[in-house]
């Protein structure tokens, strides 16, 4: 059995991690500030290629000699969506996710390295679908990096993706709805929050809880409990939000990935919310499958998880088959032989059609005129009869009859036309509005013949000046949507100021949108 790796590329740590079968052969840890915080002479040379020279130097330093790599990936190099579609033949998904997941990205699925999995929802009668997408220059990246490691990839992965194989060797047989959180405040690695339905993803989020990877930054925010309190805030947003998303498919029970600290505040936090907990044992799969007490590490998870890729889980999802199976093949050249064959088949092919279709034409025409006669009477006699029109009628009554019902349907008509429709516009703004952004109140009123709608909304980010921007971004959709633009021609800001929903500060606004 070969040594394998996993490669784990976090925000603040790239983790390292050898394994034979199950067993930890060895592992490295090199800190992103070692890439970003290199010295200015330096900052000309492209960051892959610091990659490259920092991570073969840890190889060799750690005397790491597998051959192949799985590459597992943060939150921040993904884009990871879930959504619903009419179930539909296996030839035809492809096509129809992609059409789709337009609507939930903010640039052209062609750009994409991208990967779906789907599920039949039988309470909805709908495939339930799990899009994963990266950019092409980011895979490229990383391939890269591995190819002037000398390492063959096997796969690229979600980081959380990965992490449910520690879920599959603990043994955790809840089925059902549960939520997934792993956490790491001590190495500040990206919180991730995964909601699976008898192990397959309905809802995933990434939470960044420190502003600054600064060491010194790091410290002072975990002791102080700011970064926990942050926790908190955001455990009950992603709830929340996935409330919202899937108001039929309630959470049973939350399990926790994480080290000792703040086990029992998290325990009470998740107790007020009306939910169960369970903490992942991290010491005894340390002792089973590592061998050696190991202190909590996040990073470190990703990376052994990732070189397990032969460890099966409900989840599918490849990035790195995706992206061979969007590599075009080049058709071979044709040769003297088959050009001579394919103008033979041309030649007697065109003849036969032919003469098929003058066969065809003629059965078709005599099977015809065979049953008119039959028709003509059926229909003559199908024909209804109208009350207020009678076959003794002349022409001026029938005139005077027609000229008033002509009339009655031009006013039907012109009721209709008067309506005011709106469906296509609240599409377009259900489609642009971001995954911060949620609408509180959506007023239509009319005065003096002059329509206005009128949007109230929150914008949540833990900044103000970025709420800011996410609301005039926003804004500027609205204005540069044909559909919405063509009916709305006066689109506003008329009001934003700052709020607090239970402590947390939000940004108001209110959008007018006239005639």
């Amino acid at each position: 059995m070969n040594n394998t790796l996993g490669i784990y590329f976090g925000p603040l740590i790239i983790s390292i991690v050898e394994t034979k079968g199950k067993q930890l052969i060895n592992h490295a840890g090199i800190s992103q500030l070692a890439v970003s915080g290199s010295e200015s002479q330096e900052e000309k040379v492209p960051e892959k290629v610091k990659l490259v020279s920092l991570i073969k130097d840890e190889l060799k330093r750690k005397k790491i000699e597998a051959q192949e790599a799985t590459i597992s990936l943060s939150g921040k190099d993904l884009i990871i969506r879930s959504f619903e579609i009419p179930v539909l033949p296996r030839e035809e998904l492809d096509s129809a996710v992609n059409f789709e997941v337009r609507k939930y990205i903010p640039f052209k699925v062609e750009e994409l390295i991208s990967d779906f999995q789907y599920k039949l929802d039988k309470s909805i009668k709908k495939n339930r679908v799990l899009f994963v997408g990266v950019k092409k220059d980011i895979v490229d990246k990383y391939l890269y990096i591995l190819k002037e490691l000398g390492l063959k990839v096997n796969a690229i992965e979600y980081s959380p993706f990965s992490v449910l194989r520690m879920i599959k060797l603990s043994e955790v047989r809840e089925r059902g709805i549960i939520a997934n959180i792993s956490i790491d405040l001590v190495e500040n690695d990206e919180v991730n929050f995964v909601v699976l339905e008898n192990e397959f993803p309905l809802f995933c989020r990434d939470i960044t809880l420190l502003s600054e990877p600064k060491e010194s930054a790091k410290s002072e925010e975990v002791q102080s409990g700011t970064a926990f309190e942050k926790l908190k805030r955001e455990i009950r947003i992603s709830l929340d939000y996935y409330d919202r998303m899937f108001p039929l498919k309630s959470i049973s029970k939350v399990f926790f990935i994480m080290g000792r600290d703040y086990r029992l505040d998290l325990e009470a936090f998740i107790k007020e919310m009306g939910l169960g907990s369970q903490f992942v044992n991290y010491e005894k799969f340390v002792t089973r499958y590592i061998g050696k007490p190991l202190s909590f590490s996040l990073p470190f998870i990703k990376g052994y998880c990732s070189s397990l890729a032969k460890v099966n889980t409900a989840v599918r999802i490849n990035l790195l088959l995706a992206k061979e199976k969007s590599l075009k093949k080049i058709s071979p050249q044709p040769t003297a032989k088959t050009i001579l064959t394919a103008r033979l088949k041309l030649y007697f092919l065109f003849p036969t059609v032919g003469l098929l279709v003058c066969v065809v034409t003629f059965l078709f025409g005599v099977y015809r005129i065979l049953p008119l006669q039959k028709d003509l009477v059926n229909v003559v006699s199908m024909q209804p009869s109208v009350s207020t029109v009678s076959k003794e009628n002349s022409y001026d009554e029938l005139s005077a009859t027609y000229s008033n019902y002509k009339s009655r349907l031009q006013t039907v008509s012109d009721i209709i036309k008067q309506q005011v429709y709106f469906s296509e516009q609240l599409d377009v703004i259900a489609r642009f509005l971001p995954q911060d952004m949620w609408l509180t109140e959506l007023t239509f009123q009319k005065r003096e013949n002059q329509p206005e709608l009128i949007l109230r909304g929150i914008v949540y980010l833990g900044d103000s000046d970025k709420e800011l921007e996410m609301v005039n971004t926003f804004l500027l959709r609205l204005k540069e949507s044909p559909v919405f633009a063509k009916y709305f021609r006066g689109i506003e800001i008329t009001s934003i100021d700052r709020g607090q929903i239970e402590k947390t500060n939000i940004t108001n606004f209110i959008i007018s949108c006239r005639r």
